[in-house]
């Protein structure tokens, strides 16, 4: 057990906090059981509360597409742990097209609409995420925030992600602020 431990704080010295490709290239090389190993050693952080370690551990599952990735990230956002990076993990589960963060990422919308104004940062992030997965769900989640009781910024970045901003009658001009 030492010897994993150390080798996960080696491996956690190494891995930089946004790893690049030949960052990412070079742990590979040096811990090859990187792939089977990250989704464990992601869960070891989050009993340890270790949010720190869990953030870098999670970028760099995602760059090796390490699989249960999705999943973990689910379970974190479902939590709502507020100490990780929620905006980083809710992209990644787009970048996925995590079919199965659908209700996660609406309820997740929902739990912070009145937190996350009036940039709205980690919503609008939502929306995107929720277009790159594309499910009918996803799609249908979309439609209804283009309706009140949503904020008009969320309606439109909603409208925009599905591509009817012009025929829900959006001016784009009024909405990025560039109207006299």
């Amino acid at each position: 057990m030492k010897n994993e431990e150390f080798r996960v704080e080696k491996f956690e010295t190494m891995a930089s906090e946004y790893p690049k490709d030949r960052d990412i290239a070079s742990l590979v090389e040096q811990f090859p059981e990187i792939h089977a190993r990250i989704i464990s050693w992601i869960r070891d952080a989050i009993r340890d509360r270790a949010w720190r370690r869990v953030d870098k551990f999670v970028l760099v599952a995602a760059a090796v597409k390490a699989e249960g990735l999705g999943d973990v990230l689910v379970e974190i956002l479902c939590s709502d742990i507020e100490q990780v990076n929620r905006e980083d993990y809710v992209c990644i589960l787009g970048d996925l097209r995590e079919v199965d963060a659908v209700d996660c990422l609406t309820n997740l919308a929902e739990r912070t609409i009145l937190t996350d104004g009036p940039s709205y940062w980690l919503i609008q992030k939502i929306i995107g995420s929720l277009g790159d997965i594309g499910t009918h769900d996803a799609r249908e989640y979309l439609l209804a925030m283009t309706k009140e009781p949503w904020p008009k910024v969320l309606r439109w970045h909603a409208a925009v992600e599905l591509q009817i901003e012009d025929e829900l009658g959006f001016d784009e001009d009024e909405m990025l602020g560039w109207s006299e």
